[in-house]
């Protein structure tokens, strides 16, 4: 069966009143997933908060994952603090660390290895994902970030994010069919429209077809749910999913 987790981000509301991520992942231990991904942007004070929340997670038992909203690369070369985000990573004892794509289709062969160096060095599970940008959402951008990390044996995986797709006016479907075999992580979201635009919803309630495409998941990928829901929605919403992957 697919690990089920959930990213802080389904907590917005209490993340926006300035509740701490430490706080939500003593919460959330009712509620039976195996992972929590841990969002950066979120994190105050960054230093004490890391050491808290490695704590918890090993009281727990929780799997972490690392959510970066910063790019690989940027302007031909690696982003220079990549190296600082792959410490904080460790320090939290998280698994994965996730970033947004950038420029690496521009990186030359140095840049490349040294970035290869990093993820050897830390052994901590990278992936890309393709956010609500037009630079790092779309379809041909994701095919040719894929295609730049098999050819150089990088060992990076890809989030698939079901719901962005609608942010870049694409079919979430179709972008599923082709990518499908490149899928290390996948975030779940349902997507409806509101003046013509896309927010998203209920699982039950949106456009997306999600439950045709986690059966076609391989069982190895985490799904891992990633949108703001009301505390009272949110033990129904993992109840839909366990039912799927079940």
């Amino acid at each position: 069966m697919n690990q089920l987790g959930i990213n802080l981000l389904v907590f917005k509301s209490e993340l926006d009143k300035g509740i701490k991520q430490q706080q939500i992942l003593e919460q959330i231990q009712a509620l039976d997933v195996s992972i929590v991904e841990i969002r950066r942007e979120y994190l105050k004070n960054l230093a004490e908060e890391i050491l808290i929340i490695n704590k918890l997670a090993k009281e727990f038992g929780t799997e972490l994952y690392y959510s970066v909203p910063e790019k690989v690369a940027c302007e031909k070369i690696l982003n220079p603090d990549i190296k600082a985000y792959f410490e904080e990573a460790k320090l939290m004892g998280a698994t994965h660390i996730k970033f947004n794509i950038g420029d690496l289709e521009d990186l030359s062969l140095d840049e490349i290895k040294k970035l290869r160096d990093i993820i050897d060095k830390f052994q901590i599970k990278v992936t890309i994902e393709n956010d609500q940008t037009p630079e790092n959402g779309n379809l041909k951008c994701i095919i040719n970030a894929i295609d730049i990390i098999n050819k150089n044996s990088l060992p990076i995986g890809y989030t698939f994010d079901l719901g962005n797709w609608y942010w870049q006016n694409e079919d979430p479907e179709n972008a599923f069919d082709i990518l499908h075999s490149a899928i290390t992580v996948f975030h779940l979201k349902n997507v409806d429209f509101l003046n013509d635009k896309p927010t998203t919803t209920l699982l039950s309630k949106g456009q997306i077809n999600w439950t045709a495409m986690l059966k076609k998941l391989s069982n190895n990928v985490p799904v891992i749910i990633e949108y703001p829901i009301r505390n009272e929605d949110i033990r129904g919403e993992l109840e839909e999913v366990r039912k799927v992957l079940l």
